[in-house]
């Protein structure tokens, strides 16, 4: 992964939606991810990007917080039980320094575009660390209604602008290991988190011990 650009300015992007974590921030940071689609019959290739917004000492000091800005425009083909489509922004966070869960979020984005992810809670994302980030022993990521901004907005039913858009909603993505990405297929993803939870594991720190 070539890694991003930083943008001209956070007042470029639509932080819309992300008031809650953006508090008191002394700064916001922007990095754009170019990619391009794989060619289709014809030979044709798409240009899109991914943007994450980079706010540091959030949710508390020596923490930083990474959020996708636009991955709603990329279909997940999840619908609500009534038939709207259903659209997914990521957010994760990470020891301030540990710049690469920028790509981390990233890959995730890459994931619902290439279709390899079904975008829902306890979804797995595998490898998607260890990709970016070799070495860690949390290779691979969980997603999960974000559990660490009480104030972040989870749910926008909105539809945009004119209201027609799709229902969005915001995933945390959290780095699992190996052992935990199995027990997840074996138990379900409501398991793992009970075994987080009791073990009081650090989820920002990519390194720690597993917890199965």
């Amino acid at each position: 992964m070539s890694g991003g650009s930083t943008v001209p300015g956070p007042d470029k992007a639509d932080l819309s939606g992300l008031e809650g974590i953006l508090g008191e921030a002394e700064s916001i940071r922007v990095l754009r991810y170019p990619h391009e689609t794989e060619a289709d019959e014809e030979g044709e290739t798409t240009e899109w990007h991914c943007d994450i917004v980079v706010v540091d000492n959030v949710p508390a000091p020596g923490f930083t917080t990474y959020a996708t800005i636009g991955a709603r425009e990329l279909p997940t083909n999840v619908t609500t039980p009534e038939g709207r489509q259903i659209r997914s922004e990521f957010v994760t966070v990470g020891r301030t320094g540990h710049r690469a869960m920028a790509d981390v979020l990233d890959a995730c984005a890459l994931a619902v575009a290439t279709g390899s992810i079904h975008v829902a809670p306890g979804a797995v994302i595998p490898n998607a660390v260890g990709l970016v980030d070799s070495g860690r022993r949390c290779e691979h990521l969980v997603l999960t209604p974000p559990f660490l901004w009480p104030e972040l907005q989870v749910v926008d039913e909105t539809g945009g602008v004119d209201g027609s858009g799709p229902l969005l909603t915001r995933l945390q993505a959290v780095p699992i290991t190996t052992a935990e990405l199995s027990a997840v297929g074996r138990d379900g993803p409501e398991s793992l988190f009970e075994r987080l939870d009791t073990a009081d594991a650090d989820v920002t720190n990519p390194d720690r011990p597993s917890v199965v």
